[in-house]
């Protein structure tokens, strides 16, 4: 071994211990930098010299790698972990914002509400005579519509919010997705096919960490350095191009439908988790369900009071009476899509009833309905022609609601609907409207409470119809699954207590997770200024001792030269 070989063995020895100083510096430098993963350094043994017969001796040392320290499977259960604990997080959100809403165990919720309105209708039975009672069920079924009304606008409100969110964490998604996309490419050149760019990477990681939050992502780095990101089994980002998303709206009927989108083709995209995952959910299995289950209650609830109402008499008849329900088609079928009116009407029957002012003498008339083959049309005819009602014109209002008007002297009165064709044209009504938009009671009730139904079958006294709204509170319906319009409303207001128990425990737990993997990887990737500052020292004393050794061989070859 020549004394320029030995040279070079300090040599390498210094710059190793150099490049190992530096790194360790780095590592310390950035010992608090989100997103960075700890850098080691890695040697080998330079290629021995051959002194013959079999022997070799060191050349020095060689720099093998500078390795950015990762954990893949650790850090994909991580960006699952942080998907599960923001979805998590939405739900609670919403639950919470739901139940809130709901307002349930006050003095101002739906139950209480709905109990004040039925046992209004109980104390009109026992005093069916008293103004000041007419006039409280009248104002207790005013605030119970007008709470149900208030709700669903809430509702509303809070819908948008979920689609203002959703707008808003697509957008933020497909900033991440260009960013990703040309860290790719800068990757990609920076290592020219080699590992080296860690610095990069640590960006590029840290962007799909955050994107993680927003989607549950697979990602999956390619030869060049490169990776490409996917949604379930469809890319979203393929190397240095980003296909985007995009949010797409479409009307089903009177509801609006949300997906996300693959930009490029429009692909949908099946995102079970994250951000935008978890307001997908919201919309679809919490909004928009409490919205349908309310304007279910609010529809019965309309059509199951106006049926009994609209069979009873209150304490005065009509001079004139028109539904509160248009028709969209008066030729076609009652139940016809075209016809557009809000309650089926059964094949039966109901009874007119005109009564002369002075005398009191009434004459009743039977009118057939069939809803599956009579038109509004065909109704007015029934009346008009068929039945040929006296002192009774039927006819049609600006928007084609029934109207029926009494000749002067007579008045007009209701009973025996066997159809509900009476509640579903909205004729002596308690409530109007369809469903939660728009529930309110009859005006006409509003401007003559004399009009207000409690008693049947023009007997005197007569508490019957009272009593029947009354007990509607505690009858099965079969429209909403044989419960009563209590149970249906207080099963889901429980059922909806019961998710967001469970969400608040999602979230906890979710949390726990995350926290433990990011512990986990911290171990990994995180630096520890303790060890740093042990490889400072140990690099700083093989400098010295190069440093030593080649001053060693200097003087070696100074002693030598002034032989010579």
């Amino acid at each position: 071994m020549s004394l320029n070989s030995a040279l070079e063995v300090g040599r390498s020895a210094m710059t190793v211990s150099q490049i190992a100083l530096q790194l360790a510096g780095n590592n310390m430098a950035n010992a608090a930098t989100e997103g960075y993963h700890r850098q080691t350094i890695h040697l080998t043994p330079a290629r021995g010299e051959s002194l013959g017969n079999g022997n070799f001796v060191g050349r020095g040392v060689q720099l093998l790698a500078i390795r950015r320290e990762v954990d893949t499977a650790l850090q994909s259960r991580y960006r699952d972990a942080l998907s599960e604990e923001h979805s998590a997080q939405i739900d609670q959100r919403f639950l919470t914002t739901i139940e809130t809403i709901q307002n349930e165990l006050t003095d101002n919720d739906i139950s209480s509400l709905l109990s004040d309105f039925f046992n209004a209708f109980s104390e009109l039975a026992n005093n069916p005579e008293d103004n000041a009672v007419r006039a409280v069920v009248i104002q207790q079924g005013a605030n119970l519509a007008s709470r149900i009304a208030d709700l669903r606008n809430d509702y509303d409100v809070v819908i948008q919010e979920v689609d203002r969110s959703l707008g808003n964490s697509v957008a933020r998604v497909n900033d991440l997705l260009e960013q990703i996309a040309l860290l790719n490419g800068q990757v990609t050149v920076a290592e020219g096919g080699e590992g080296g760019a860690n610095a990069l990477r640590d960006q590029r990681d840290l962007l799909i960490d955050e994107l993680a939050q927003f989607m549950d992502v697979t990602v999956i780095e390619q030869s060049g350095g490169a990776v490409d990101v996917l949604v379930g089994s469809v890319p979203v980002l393929l190397g240095a191009e980003s296909r985007g998303v995009e949010l797409r709206r479409e009307s089903v009927g009177d509801v609006i439908e949300v997906s996300v989108r693959v930009a490029a083709d429009g692909t949908e995209l099946t995102i079970n988790s994250g951000t935008i995952g978890g307001l997908l959910n919201q919309r679809e299995q919490t909004v928009q369900p409490v919205i349908d289950d309310l304007d279910t209650f609010a529809g019965q609830l309309i059509f199951q009071v106006n049926r009994l109402h609209s069979q009873g008499q209150g304490r005065d008849g009509f001079s004139s009476v028109t539904g509160t329900y248009k028709n969209l088609d008066p030729t076609a079928n009652l139940n016809a899509t075209a016809a557009g009116l809000p309650f089926r009407i059964q094949n039966g029957s109901f009874f007119i009833h005109v009564t002369h002012s002075e005398t009191g003498t009434r004459s009743s008339y039977q009118i057939n309905v069939d809803g599956d083959a009579m038109s509004l049309d065909d109704l007015i005819d029934e009346i008009n022609t068929v039945v040929g009602v006296p002192n009774v014109t039927a006819g049609k209002g600006l928007a084609n609601e029934l109207t029926l008007q009494a000749d002067s002297g007579y008045e007009i009165t209701f009973s025996d609907d066997t159809c509900g064709a009476l509640a579903a044209l909205g004729i002596n009504t308690f409530f109007c409207g369809e469903n939660a938009t728009d529930i309110d009671v009859n005006q006409v009730l509003k401007d003559d409470a004399n009009l207000l139904a409690a008693g049947a079958d023009h007997l005197p006294g007569s508490t019957d119809t009272a009593l029947a709204i009354a007990d509607l509170q505690d009858v099965q319906v079969e429209e909403l699954g044989n419960r009563s319009l209590r149970e249906f409303w207080q099963n889901a207001v429980n059922d909806l207590a019961v998710r967001n128990d469970a969400a608040n425990t999602a979230v906890e737990s979710s949390r726990l997770v995350r926290e433990s993997l990011f512990s986990q990887i911290q171990a990994v990737v995180g630096v520890s200024l303790d060890e740093e500052s042990i490889n400072l020292l140990t690099f700083q004393q093989q400098f010295k001792a190069a440093a030593r050794f080649i001053n060693v061989i200097e003087e070696t070859i100074q002693t030598l030269l002034s032989i010579a």
